[in-house]
């Protein structure tokens, strides 16, 4: 894209920008017998026309590395080389000159170099020879208000000020950085003002935000555990035998089931991609490929839940077998009361870590070490129940069958108390 700039200068019409109309005077300003001038710049061009009062025209441009006088080629100019840019500081001034200075500018101009330079110099000395002559002072005239635009950066009509197209995007990209500093000043802003406002509030009114803090991770740690007790439930309504199973394994094969989960987390990726490739190259593989993709995630994902509810099972088993005495555990307890009493062991390090926070920030140590430890523990439910679950195939082949036969309990009586009276 170029940017032509054209500017007319006429020793006639020299006195346009003025409010009163010229003078016999005033219209001997500017070159004599230089009827207008044009300039041409753009990133491949630099062109300079001028028209004399005889009709005859003059051209002398430096276009795509080569310097051209009325059509002829006299030579070469590369681009960004002495000639070219002494050329288009030379057409620049020209723009912005007064009309009647331009003929002294152009006829003082001499061109670095030698060859086509020394040429494209004398022929434009030897177009202007003879018709630059003194002018006489033109009178005072009142000039136009100045309209409030940086004359430096916009053009202003009726001026001869121009701009060339590396000015305005040099302008361009000073505006978009100028931009962006102002976006990332009002971001920072709005982060101060934001830790303003959290440091106004009143002192007093921070305990209460921990504490209200920690009633609402309570309560999100009540509904996951609500969540599990209802899957644990569905999971002994339904199969009872295997999840007693499997939780038969996670008490009597704890470190084996650890172990066995552990790798069996590291093996799940790479089992599903190779199922996929055995699939892939078998003819009858490609319908069971359909199956396999979409499955095997819900498989092992199914089989971890599975086996932390196993272990919630077994965790309150054990609790159950040290509460009760003698047969009396037969009667008070059944699996239901497992899960349920178990799960919540698993999570009383996370209500823990909640009310001890509660406190205040001086026992933050001991909030995060509950919150470590309850983490860990989680892990190493998932991990062993996992475990139990591929040793046991799902709870179908405990390693230890030493359960002994429990009557069948309502699941309404499971928290009635026994009677002294």
């Amino acid at each position: 894209m170029s940017l032509v700039a054209a500017l007319a200068l006429s020793g006639a019409l020299a006195g346009t920008a003025m409010t009163q109309e010229p003078t016999p005077s005033a219209q001997a300003v500017g070159p004599a017998g230089l009827l207008s001038s044009a300039v041409e710049l753009s990133r491949t061009e630099a062109e300079l026309r001028l028209e004399f009062e005889d009709g005859t025209e003059r051209s002398f441009a430096i276009r795509d590395g080569r310097v051209w006088v009325d059509g002829r080629d006299v030579g070469a100019a590369p681009r960004n080389g002495q000639l070219d840019q002494a050329w288009r500081t030379l057409l620049r001034s020209a723009m912005a000159a007064p009309a009647r200075d331009l003929g002294g500018l152009l006829t003082d101009w001499q061109a670095p170099g030698d060859g086509a330079g020394e040429t494209l110099d004398a022929e434009l000395e030897s177009a202007l020879a003879g018709r630059v002559a003194p002018v006489a002072a033109a009178p005072a005239a009142r000039p136009l208000p100045a309209p409030d635009i940086p004359a430096p950066d916009i053009p202003v009509p009726g001026t001869g000020i121009g701009q060339s197209v590396e000015r305005y995007q040099a302008r361009i990209e000073e505006l978009e950085a100028e931009l962006r500093d102002r976006a990332d000043s009002l971001e920072q802003l709005h982060e101060t003002l934001a830790r303003l406002d959290r440091d106004r509030r009143p002192p007093w009114t921070r305990p209460f935000r921990r504490v209200g803090q920690a009633i609402a991770d309570i309560f999100s740690i009540i509904a996951i555990y609500a969540v599990l007790v209802g899957l644990g439930f569905v999971a002994v309504f339904f199969g009872r035998r295997y999840i007693e199973g499997v939780a038969d394994t996670v008490r009597h094969a704890t470190l084996r089931s650890g172990l066995v989960g552990l790798a069996g987390g590291f093996l799940v990726l790479p089992a599903f991609l190779l199922g996929i490739i055995v699939l892939t190259i078998s003819v009858v593989g490609l319908p069971l490929l359909l199956v396999w993709v979409p499955l095997f995630p819900v498989a092992v994902i199914l089989a971890v839940l599975f086996g932390y509810l196993a272990v919630g099972h077994a965790a309150g088993e054990a609790l159950a077998e040290r509460r009760f005495h003698g047969g009396d555990w037969f009667k008070r307890a059944n699996s239901y009361y497992y899960v349920l009493t178990g799960t919540g062991l698993l999570l009383a390090l996370f209500v823990a870590a909640n009310v001890v926070h509660m406190a205040g920030p001086w026992l933050d140590f001991i909030k995060g070490l509950l919150t470590f430890l309850a983490v860990v523990l989680t892990w190493a439910a998932f991990t062993i129940g996992f475990g139990a679950v591929l040793l046991s195939r799902g709870g179908t082949t405990p390693p230890v069958s030493a359960r002994p036969t429990a009557p069948d309990v309502n699941i309404g009586d499971v928290f009635e108390e026994e009677s002294h009276v």
